[in-house]
């Protein structure tokens, strides 16, 4: 308000008041400082009141329930389970009641339930009704009926209250109605979001509130997102070894739940009143994509004001605090129930199931045994633990029954079990092998608690379990599991559960002791926890100094144990991982294995980045493969959870040398293949992990890991690891004796003049393999040389008992029953009934098996069996049933309802054979007897329920198919019908099923809506005969699914599908007696021929010379025909149809209509004249004019055609790029047989040899004109089989059997039915041949089957494949010639055919329509050009080691592939030439080419040494010292190769050979005339072997010599003065000196295993020093001062140096010099130090400058 008002107002506040002058003044001048504190004051009672009004407002809104008041409401609670189509069965519980609620003062209200009822459905909703759960209902009356108080303010539930003996499973109920009024209402929004507490935990919730001032009410709206809770109430077991993933549910959900709810409050003066409340809950699941169908529960409740009556006053019983409004249950999680059963009698029950499963399951496995092993194991569960000792006292002398309950404990999953274990041990001295097995399964399935961990402390100090090895060692990793599951989602784990572990591996480490170290290093590895990282740590390389002292394998499994911890602590493991990585002073493998476990850890794309970062300087081969590999394969991955890494790796890719990839298969390489669907949300992944140390051509070390993902998470299935060190040695034992025994006292004193030398790790042949499941190591083996010598020893010793066992025969009956997944999830719903989500699956596998051996003299030792006829007898019925349950539904243990599928698999293989056996004659035969009944070996089945089951009325279960039974009923049977009329009727009476207030939205509103669809339904059926064996196989097939509904993979799950696999026998006149399959290989092959007649008409088929000229010309005529057809073209149309005209009068009655169709078919020519094609005619008037002009206007045509064709293919492609050009280019290269090539073997390799160094797209590639003439004769060539000549070669005698298998029965009337396969061969030089032949028994048949192949050359190979009557109805035919493609050499496969079956052609046709996708799928160019149409080539060249071009030819389209890399680089020089002197004769010689990739070479001419690694070194020798070449450097030497500066003329060597043996030193000096040999001094004739040494051969080659000693890896040594050429074989990475170490790691490593720093430290390092000056060599390295006093740190200091300099010997004076930079270590100035070489094991201070003396000159001698 202003002045003026203000004044006005003061005015009138006395009318008599006489206003004077100066009062007026007076007043004028306050006013306004009084205006403004009234104004003040006015605003503020302003706001005051309109406080007082918001907070009245507010008070009005506020959900209350008067304190004299009674508050009547109807309450419907519904839940239904089952797909949300209509028309399909569900189950679903109703609970309705009237709520009673009234007002006890203080904020706290007593709520109370009157006349409950419990009713069920299971049918067709909202068709059926629901039925009363009468026996239910009377039963949770009294305790439903209880009152319960609760404390309610501002809408909120607190504390609930009732009396002690009301269940948790009956106050959820309750807290189910409290739900309903838990109102969060704000006062200034009406929209909000926040985190409401309620049954189903602390979840995000929204409001939206709206005001109804017409009616006076407030409608609030909430919606909760279940998925998305600060805390939810959730229980679940099964899944801990599951890695969640955000990424994969971030395109669908397989769980998604939500709840909305609408309330309507009617204000008053006192509070707000409940008129109205309707809650609606969804859960949905599915194992798929959400958006393709779920399973839905659908929880609905409804709370409606009825009335409000006076309260009367009541008497409030005691009650107790029951805590707050979250879901509560009693029970464990494992005591959900599989099936409901009765609390009474529960050791009877256990005792009748037992003996149940004993009786039904003796032969075979009875089909409920899955079923009863899980009520056996849900009976366990809920007995008391008194009751296990009852059970054991009557079981354990019944081996039946004891058996099964045995295998039932470990399944049970509580502590029980392992008390009841405990004590079984404890009973006896030694742990039995059934104790030993629960044991174990028990451990790894127990459900885990700081009880239950203490409980198998105590197991594992129990003297039975830590006398057995494996017993302690299976119990130790166990125990590790045990802490991973129930640490996995705790953030600490406490020190003295951990302690166990921590403790073995630091005593172990102390002794110290390998094996426990590994066994603590798994099973910490098995428990995952952060708080083992620092005892891990102290095993690391470059982390603890323990290390040092530690094998690699050791090592490595330190490293190996960090990867279960990065799932609580990556950025730990990856500090350690990549810290590990990047030294390089560790092992490659360590290095490798840290490479691994850092990408497992998912790094971020800066890490990945500093690992590709560092491979650019990497020096490692091996590491830098592997690594590179590694990222390769992670770059291509498709996994949704790895996408951030597979990106990063992509990136990392790119600062990659492309030289990486080139590395060939001697080094560590990672495979990797995955896969992930999103409309099946499930993916899985392979990893292959191989570790390699180029000294061995098989792996030191592999890893296999498959990994599944699914539902949303993943987890790794299992993992197999092995391990072989040093096992190449022992397959190569006999071809490298092991002399490493020879001490050698020459050698020992040349390394003992080299400082701080150190010889390599000696490899104890050593293999190793672990197993994980689910990422948990399960078991561990180690096999050393001991191990194997002892096997072998057992070999060796007799075998008389085992023998007599066998010959008396032995039973086994094992059985094993196991329950192979329990996973659950329970979450509460809002009417507080327990909803379980449970895959439950149990197996049961049984078996009786009986055999006997026989044998024609007594076997004492093993390798007689080779040498004895034997019998053996053998009766085997392995049976196997597999039941799994998943369950979707309400699950107590009084009441279930919900979703079930049920799937069951049960085989039954009876097997009775008898095995006559005699390798040395080479038969061997089986005899059974035919199928005598139906056999259902494999039966599956799977159907979806709609279940419904009560405990208090177990017979009345319901179990009803989800699909409704409709009569089949086919659409295209039914009548168009109009719908015209209305079903309002119908609607009536299926809504009078329902109440008013509970889901009438669902309620159908027309007749069509109420039509049931019909279920899809399929059924296939189909039964294969052998008739000659009196056996069918047949394969049944139903389906019953609901794709009807909708077409998605989880609709189409639902039904029934069923799958039967049957052996039934055919009826036969005669019956079989017996069937028979027998073999016979070698000499005797001719007396086991049955068909006596088919020698007669074998290869060397009787006929005439005419008969036989005349089959050759037949053949050749169709080539002559078609070289004078095919003139202008290759690809015409014409020459295909005179190519099948040549065999026309060959074919059937039905190939020849489809001929006589074929031949008047027509041509239709582009200016629309049209040609007749009649083959006959054509052919008989071939030399006739009109047939020329017309075959001429054909190909002018078809070129035309071709013509625009390709302009059109051409115009519309883009070559944008010269590689694109040279890919045509490959298409007109010429294949050069070897055999036509004019050049020699020598020309040929310089040509190999050089053209490897180029690329097949370079200019030296010639291409080929075209030559029509010679187009025309290889196309002619497609239309016959083979020529005559070749096909001489194979028809030709081969002479008598070298195999016959038979396979008969033998019938009663003494009659064989069934086939013979005869096999010749015949291998000559000249020409080997093989042909085999199968014939039928019966001499009336003459059908057959003829395979031939014959090298008519060693550079090509013929096959054929004829069958039909008398082998002469189809033929197929394959040839495979090696030669040259350009200059690399290529090898090509023909495959061709005359005539084939329509059924292969019609197949053939269907597959070949999907080649052109499959080829542009796979990347491969195509071009559209005719090809013969009745052949098929392929033709591949090796371009480079790595890469090889196909061109792969069809009838139709040519196909090629430039630069196809290869999985392993190939030994393309090595073997090139070898191919072709030998061509496919090689393939004898693949052993010793094997071989041939480890013999490595090292050539030493001028002043240029190339080292086994192919590294090139340039170094001048300066003096006349001797350099250590090469050497072995195993722990026992056995030669070592110097090399000096020879005499007469400084650019030529001398070399000196010292052998262990003996102690034998071998010299080789060049002379004017030739090479001197030296033998210990003594010079012998080279041309004369060594006496002194066995094995070693001596030539002389020109002016040098050449010497090997293949026992000692030496395959050849040439020396002539200039050149030095040694060849090693079996020696990679057990070589030292200036060769290197023959790794392929190019380092140059010095005697201390150091890496040298350039060329001239490397050679001074291997410098053989000498004694005094008078010697040749002047030189030796020591260590120096440096000279001069120095500051350092402050202090006046003198310095040493830490590492040798290269120095004249005492008494010499140098000639030449080199400055060295040298790390010197520094000492106080007035330290005295007497001996230099203690600073070798200090760290560097300083570097400095020195001199290093290159040579020396004596200069005492000078003086004298």
């Amino acid at each position: 308000m202003d002045f003026d008002t203000n004044k006005k107002w003061i005015g009138q506040q006395s009318e008599d008041f006489k206003w004077s002058p100066d009062t007026q003044r007076r007043l004028y001048i306050w006013s306004p400082m009084q205006t403004e504190f009234r104004f003040n004051m006015k605003a503020l009672i302003f706001l005051l009141a309109l406080a007082c009004a918001g907070s009245d407002h507010v008070k009005r809104y506020n959900p209350i329930f008067s304190q004299n008041q009674l508050h009547i409401y109807k309450y419907d609670g519904v839940i239904l389970t089952g797909l949300p189509e209509k028309g399909l069965n569900r189950a679903g519980i109703r609970i309705t009641s009237r709520v009673r609620v009234r007002g006890l003062g203080s904020n706290q209200y007593l709520l109370q339930l009157e006349n409950p009822q419990l009713q069920e459905l299971n049918g067709i909703w909202p068709k059926d009704p629901f039925s009363s759960l009468r026996k239910l209902t009377e039963r949770w009356t009294p305790l439903l009926t209880k009152p319960v108080k609760f404390e309610y303010t501002d809408g909120r539930v607190g504390n609930i209250f009732t009396s002690e003996n009301v269940p948790e499973d009956v106050l959820n109920i309750h807290r189910g109605i409290l739900n309903i009024l838990q109102i969060t209402i704000k006062k200034s929004q009406n929209f909000y979001d926040l985190q409401e507490a309620g049954i189903e935990g602390i979840c995000h919730a929204r409001y939206i509130v709206q005001e109804d001032k017409r009616k006076e009410r407030l409608i609030i709206t909430k919606a909760k997102d279940l998925t998305n809770c600060q805390e939810r109430v959730l229980k679940q077991t099964g899944i801990v070894y599951t890695q969640l993933c955000p990424s994969c549910q971030q395109r669908g959900r397989n769980i998604r739940a939500s709840a909305a709810s609408t309330i309507v409050l009617k204000p008053t003066a006192l509070g707000a009143i409940i008129q109205e409340a309707r809650v609606r809950e969804v859960h949905q699941f599915t194992p798929f994509h959400e958006l393709d169908g779920t399973i839905r529960l659908e929880a609905r409740q409804s709370l409606i004001l009825e009335k409000i009556t006076t309260a009367q006053m009541e008497q409030i019983p005691d009650m107790q605090n029951r805590r707050s409004l979250q879901y509560r249950s009693e029970r464990n999680v494992l005591q959900q129930p599989f099936r409901l059963l009765k609390d009474q009698n529960v050791i009877t029950q256990i005792k009748d199931t037992l003996n149940h499963m004993a009786q039904h399951n003796a032969q075979d496995v009875h089909a409920d045994a899955p079923a009863r092993l899980m009520q056996l194991v849900q009976l366990l569960r809920v007995a008391p633990h008194r009751a296990f000792s009852e059970i054991w006292s009557w079981a354990k002398t019944q081996p039946e029954p004891r058996r099964w309950l045995l295998e039932a404990i470990p399944a049970i999953g509580t502590i029980e079990s392992l008390k009841f274990i405990k004590s079984r041990i404890q009973e006896s001295e030694t742990l039995r092998s059934e104790i030993l097995q629960a044991l174990i399964l028990a451990l790894h399935q127990v459900k885990t608690d700081r009880d239950v961990l203490t409980t198998a402390r105590e197991i594992m100090e129990l003297d039975q379990v830590k006398r057995c090895q494996l017993t302690r060692k299976l119990t130790i990793l166990a125990y590790g599991s045990m802490i991973f599951r129930n640490y996995a989602e705790k953030p600490v784990c406490p020190e003295e559960i951990l302690k166990p572990i921590h403790s073995l591996l630091s005593d172990a480490g102390n002794r110290p002791n390998d094996e426990d170290i590994v066994l603590g290093l798994k099973a910490i590895g098995n428990a995952g926890q952060p708080a083992s990282i620092k005892n891990i740590v102290k095993l690391l390389p470059g982390f603890g100094t323990a290390a040092a002292n530690l094998p690699l394998k050791v090592r490595v499994d330190a490293i190996m144990a960090l990867r279960n911890i990065a799932r609580k602590d990556p950025r730990t493991v990856q500090r350690i991982a990549v810290q590990t990585f990047l030294n390089r002073k560790n092992h490659p493998e360590e290095r490798m294995v840290a490479c691994a476990v850092l990408f497992a850890t998912k790094p971020p794309l800066t890490l990945v980045s500093m690992v590709a970062n560092s491979l650019l300087t990497e020096t490692s081969l091996q590491v830098a493969s592997f690594t590179h590999s590694h990222i390769r394969a992670l770059s291509r991955s498709s996994l949704p959870s790895i996408n951030s890494l597979a990106a990063a790796c992509n990136l990392a890719l790119n600062i990659l040398s492309p030289k990486l990839e080139q590395l060939g298969h001697r080094f560590s390489k990672v495979y990797r293949v995955d896969t992930f669907m999103y409309r099946m949300m499930a993916g899985a992944s392979a990893k292959l992990l191989l570790f390699k140390n180029s000294g061995s051509i098989i792996p030191t070390a592999l890893l296999a890991k498959v990994r599944g993902h699914a539902l949303g998470g993943s987890s790794d299935l299992i993992e197999v690891g092995l391990r072989a060190e040093g096992l190449q040695e022992i397959l190569m034992k006999e071809r490298a004796p092991d002399l490493r025994k020879t001490e050698s006292k020459s050698i020992r004193r040349i390394l003992s003049k080299f400082i701080n030398w150190k010889e390599l790790p000696e490899e104890t042949p050593l293999a190793s393999a672990y197993l994980k499941i689910f990422g948990q190591e399960l078991a561990f083996a180690q096999l050393r040389k001991e191990d194997l010598d002892a096997i072998r020893q057992r070999m060796s010793s007799p075998i008389d008992s085992y023998m007599k066992k066998l010959n008396e025969g032995v039973t086994f009956h094992p059985s094993k029953a196991l329950v192979a997944a329990e996973m659950r999830q329970v979450v509460p719903t809002v009417v507080g009934l327990p909803m379980e989500l449970s895959i439950i699956s149990s197996a049961v596998a049984v078996s009786n098996i009986r055999v006997d051996l026989r044998s024609d003299s007594p076997i004492g030792k093993l390798p007689r069996l080779l040498t004895s006829r034997i019998q053996l007898n053998a009766r085997l019925n392995p049976s196997v049933s597999i039941h799994t349950r998943v369950f979707m539904g309400i699950n107590m243990p009084q009441i279930q309802s919900g979703v079930e599928l049920r799937a069951n698999v049960r085989s039954i293989i009876p097997v009775g054979i008898t095995a006559k056996i005699n390798l040395k004659e080479g038969n061997f035969r089986i005899d059974t007897s035919p199928a005598d009944k139906e056999n259902r070996i494999l039966s599956m089945i799977s159907q979806v329920y709609a279940v419904s089951r009560n405990v208090e009325n177990l017979s009345a279960e319901k179990i009803t198919p989800i699909l409704p039974s409709t009569p089949e009923s086919r659409i295209s049977r039914q009548r168009f019908r109009s719908s015209s009329r209305s079903s309002r009727a119908a609607s009536a009476r299926i809504a009078t099923h329902l109440s008013p207030e509970t889901l009438s939205d669902q309620v159908p509103c027309s007749e069509d809506e109420q039509r049931p669809r019909v279920p899809n339904r399929s059924s296939y059926r189909s039964c294969a005969e052998a008739t000659k064996f009196g056996v069918k196989a047949c394969v049944d097939v139903r389906m019953e699914n609901a794709l009807s509904f909708k077409h998605s993979p989880l609709y189409r799950l639902m039904g029934e599908h069923t799958l039967n696999v049957s052996i039934a026998p055919v009826t036969s006149d005669p019956e079989i007696e017996k069937i028979v399959l027998e073999i016979q290989a070698g000499s005797r092959a001719s007396s086991k021929l049955m068909r006596l007649a088919d020698k007669e008409l074998g290869p060397d088929r009787i006929r005439s010379s005419a008969e036989r000229l005349r089959l050759m010309r037949q053949s050749s005529l169709p080539r002559m025909r078609n070289r004078t057809l095919s003139s202008s073209s290759s690809s015409s149309s014409m020459q295909q149809s005179g190519r099948l005209t040549s065999r026309s009068s060959s074919r059937t009655s039905s190939s020849s209509e489809y001929s006589q169709r074929r031949r008047d078919s027509k041509i239709v020519l582009p200016s629309g004249r049209t040609v007749s094609r009649r083959r006959g005619s054509m052919r008989r008037r071939s030399s006739s004019s009109s047939s020329s002009s017309s075959l001429r206007s054909i190909r002018r045509s078809q070129q035309q055609i071709t013509r625009r064709t390709s302009g059109t293919l051409r115009s519309g492609r883009i070559l944008s790029s010269r590689r694109e050009s040279i890919s045509h280019q490959l298409l007109e290269l010429a294949f050069r047989p070897l055999q036509d090539s004019r050049y020699t073997v020598r020309k040929q390799s310089a040509r190999i040899l050089s053209a490897s160094t180029h690329r097949s797209g370079s200019s030296r590639i010639t291409r080929i004109g075209r030559r029509s003439g010679s187009r025309a004769s290889r196309a002619s060539h497609g239309s016959s089989i083979l020529r005559s000549s070749e096909q001489r070669y194979l028809i030709s005698r081969v002479g008598p059997p070298s195999l016959v298998v038979l396979l008969r029965s033998r019938r009663t009337d003494g009659t064989q039915r069934g086939y013979q396969v005869t096999g010749y061969v015949k291998m000559e030089t000249r020409l080997p041949r093989v042909h085999l032949r199968l014939v039928e028994l019966d001499e009336k048949s003459n059908w057959r089957i003829c395979a031939d192949a014959a090298m008519p050359s060693s550079h090509k190979v013929l096959t054929q494949v004829r069958w039909g009557e008398n082998c002469e109805k189809y033929k197929v035919s394959v040839r495979v010639s090696n030669g040259q493609l350009a200059t690399h050499p290529a090898v090509k496969v023909k495959m061709q055919w005359s005539r084939i079956p329509e059924s292969l052609k019609y197949n053939a046709k269907m597959v070949g329509d999907y080649i052109p996708g499959l080829g542009y799928a796979l990347g491969l160019s195509q071009t559209y050009r005719r090809n013969p149409s009745r052949q098929i080539t392929a033709l591949v060249a090796l371009t480079s080691p790595r890469t090889i071009d196909t061109i792969i030819k069809l009838p139709k389209m040519t196909a090629y592939y430039q630069g196809l890399q290869l999985p392993a680089s190939l030994p393309m020089q090595a073997i090139s030439v070898r191919v072709q002197q030998k061509g496919f004769s090689t393939i004898a010689d693949i052993p010793d080419m094997v071989l041939a990739t480890n013999q490595r070479q090292c050539t030493v001419e001028k002043d240029i040494i190339q080292s086994f690694d192919e590294t090139k070194l340039k170094h001048t020798l300066a003096n006349r010292c001797y350099y250590v070449l090469t050497q072995d450097c195993s722990p026992s030497t056995r030669f070592i190769l110097m090399m000096r500066r020879a005499e007469i003329d400084q650019s030529k060597k001398e070399i000196k050979l010292v052998l262990a043996s003996n102690n034998t030193i071998i010299e080789a000096i060049p002379t004017q005339s030739g090479t001197k040999l030296l033998v210990n001094g003594v010079e012998r004739d080279p041309s004369q072997q060594i006496p002194e040494v066995s094995g070693i051969n001596v030539q002389q080659k020109d002016a040098g010599i050449i010497l090997e000693v293949r026992s000692i890896g030496i395959e050849r040594l040439f020396f002539d003065g200039n050149r030095v050429e040694i060849e090693l074989d079996q020696m990679i990475s057990k070589t030292c000196g200036i060769c290197g170490q023959n790794n392929a790691e190019k380092k140059m490593m010095k005697p201390n295993q150091e890496e040298a720093r350039d060329v001239e430290d490397l050679f001074e390092s291997w410098t053989y020093p000498g004694q005094t000056c008078a010697d040749d060599c002047k030189v030796r390295r020591e260590f120096v001062p440096l000279g001069k006093v120095i500051e350092f740190e402050g202090l006046e200091s003198r310095c040493y140096s830490v590492e040798p300099v290269q120095r004249c010997l005492e008494g010499c004076a140098p000639i030449e010099t080199r400055s060295q930079i040298v790390n010197f270590h520094c000492v106080s100035s007035n330290f005295t130090v007497n001996d230099y070489t203690v600073f070798s094991r200090k760290s560097p201070d300083v570097r400095h400058s020195v001199d290093s003396h290159s040579d020396c000159m004596c200069s005492r001698c000078a003086e004298a």
